[in-house]
């Protein structure tokens, strides 16, 4: 019997066949509907499309008009809907890292006012602390509280083509210590350190969709292939190339 189990060990070594570690979690709408997601803003914005999709046979869609009813409370600078996921609370917290990517498609592009696409908040005094930003067809990346972006890749968010986002935060109170990283279609944009995580005492969640002031203007964004993984090996791009016609 040990033998044979040996030889069977040997031969799944030598033909390279691996068994690929469970990602922590996984928004990529598979189910068909919306369960996957821990919260829903405005969720009559929000559904799962199958006409244009990064993989498998469903993505979501974040579908937003100026109409009263996507504003958040009568905010006219909330004009939102949004997927929510909060990671358990023991993967959050000073000194922890996160591992997380998604993908996205804009069937058309954004106008040239900011959406706020994808961002982290702390879960009791809901402060945000990092966010992606898409204006027209350019990206950034910024601290929340901050004036500036660290970076802006112009033409990233161009219509027509998935891409992908991957983000590795170090989770910290200390502006020396917590840092972040972010890839664009696996291009390194750089490490960027500060106050990742607002207080000790708060765990965060993060929110993706589309966050803008109220515009008179339909827009859409398709996300897909969101996942949280142990490590930026299991995240990382893909390198897939995805049109849709």
């Amino acid at each position: 019997m040990n033998k044979i189990i040996f030889l069977l060990l040997s031969i799944l070594i030598s033909s390279g066949c691996t068994t690929q570690e469970a990602h922590l979690w996984r928004g990529d709408f598979e189910s068909g509907d919306l369960s996957q997601w821990s919260y829903l803003l405005n969720p009559h914005g929000l559904s799962v499309q199958d006409t244009c999709v990064y993989e498998g046979q469903y993505a979501g869609q974040a579908m937003i008009t100026g109409e009263p009813d996507m504003l958040w409370h009568g905010n006219e600078n909330l004009n939102r809907t949004e997927f929510n996921y909060k990671p358990a609370a023991e993967r959050i917290g000073e000194g922890k890292e996160t591992f997380f990517g998604w993908s996205f498609y804009l069937p058309q592009p954004l106008s040239e006012n900011k959406h706020e696409t994808g961002y982290w908040e702390s879960d009791k005094s809901y402060r945000q602390m990092l966010r992606f930003n898409i204006t027209g067809e350019d990206i950034s990346f910024q601290e929340s509280a901050a004036a500036t972006p660290f970076w802006v890749k112009p033409g990233f968010a161009s219509a027509g083509k998935w891409h992908d986002l991957v983000l590795h935060i170090g989770w910290s109170t200390d502006a020396t210590k917590g840092f972040t990283q972010v890839w664009l279609d696996g291009e390194d944009m750089g490490k960027q350190f500060f106050k990742t995580l607002h207080a000790s005492d708060e765990s965060m969640f993060t929110q993706i969709g589309i966050l803008r002031a109220r515009e008179d203007r339909v827009e859409k964004i398709y996300i897909d292939n969101v996942r949280e993984g142990k490590s930026l090996k299991q995240v990382r791009w893909d390198n897939k190339a995805v049109t849709c016609n």
